[in-house]
C-alpha cells in the first residue's frame, strides 16, 4: 500500500501464478468459459466474509497454519487461513517455490512479518479472443484486433501496451 506521500509501513505486491488451458481439464464442460469458472470457485474457495482469508509468508511456503497475523494494511482485517490449502494445488506449489526463489534474489523477502492474502484472481481476462498469430486479426471479423488484457492477451499495464503496440504496428502495416 503507498499513500501518495509514500509514507506507509505497508508495502503491496501481486504475486502471480501461471495458469495453462491443460490447468482446466476439469473445467471443459463450461467450454470457452472455464477459465472464468475455474477462478469463481478459486474465488470461493477463499471467500470468508469480509475479512481476507491470510497466512504469514513464511508459514505459507512451509505449509503450515499461521497462529497469528502481523497488522495489514486491509480494512476491514484478516483471518488467519490455511492458503496452501484453499488454493488449488498447482498453485499453491508454484507460489511456494516462486517465494523461496525470491528470497534468494532478494534477501528477507521471506519473512515472518510478510503476510499473504488470497486471492485477486483478475490479473486477466480468463476469456481470450481469438486471434491470427500472423496478423493479429480477429479469425473470423477482419479488421477487428482484439488486443490487450481484456482480450486475453496480457496480464498489466505494460503488456498491455506492449501488445497494443504490436497490433498498431500490424495496423498501420495495412495501409
Amino acid at each position: 500500500m503507498s499513500n501518495a506521500m509514500r509514507n506507509s509501513p505497508y508495502a503491496n505486491a501481486g504475486i502471480v501464478a501461471q495458469v495453462h488451458p491443460s490447468d482446466l481439464a476439469d473445467y471443459q464442460k463450461h467450454g470457452v468459459l472455464a477459465g472464468l469458472r475455474f477462478q469463481q470457485d478459486v474465488e470461493r474457495m477463499a471467500h470468508n466474509g469480509l475479512f481476507a482469508p491470510a497466512q504469514r509468508l513464511v508459514d505459507f511456503v512451509q505449509a503450515r497454519a499461521s497462529a497469528s497475523l502481523p497488522a495489514t494494511s486491509y480494512l476491514p482485517g484478516v483471518a488467519s487461513a490455511s492458503l496452501h490449502d484453499l488454493l488449488p494445488p498447482f498453485i499453491s506449489r508454484s507460489l511456494q517455490a516462486a517465494f523461496v526463489q525470491f528470497d534468494k534474489k532478494m534477501h528477507g523477502y521471506l519473512s515472518a512479518e510478510a503476510v499473504i492474502l488470497a486471492v485477486e484472481s483478475r490479473t486477466s481476462s480468463p476469456v481470450r479472443i481469438p486471434r491470427r498469430s500472423d496478423t493479429l486479426q480477429h479469425i473470423q471479423l477482419a479488421r477487428l484486433y482484439p488486443c490487450g488484457e481484456g482480450a486475453g492477451y496480457a496480464g498489466g499495464i505494460t503488456s498491455s501496451a506492449i501488445d497494443g503496440v504490436n497490433c498498431a504496428g500490424k495496423i498501420v502495416g495495412e495501409q
